[in-house]
């Protein structure tokens, strides 16, 4: 019985681990294009859209690798 529970876990697969590695920079480029243009609201759009300007201020001065 204890190694059913241990046959239940699997190991990271390798191949997974460097596809993730492989599309972080894109990510992060989005996540950098989108932040400036967070950037380039001004007050009444982001009413339009509902969002709070501090919020806002927020996300668009976060780092790129953050989420």
């Amino acid at each position: 019985m204890p190694n059913s529970l241990a046959q239940g876990w699997a190991a990271p697969r390798p191949r997974l681990r460097l596809l993730e590695l492989l599309r972080l920079p894109r990510l992060w480029i989005e996540r950098a294009g989108r932040r400036r243009e967070l950037m380039t609201l001004d007050a009444e759009q982001m009413r339009d859209c509902g969002l709070d300007p501090v919020v806002v201020q927020r996300e668009a001065t976060k780092p790129f690798w953050r989420d």
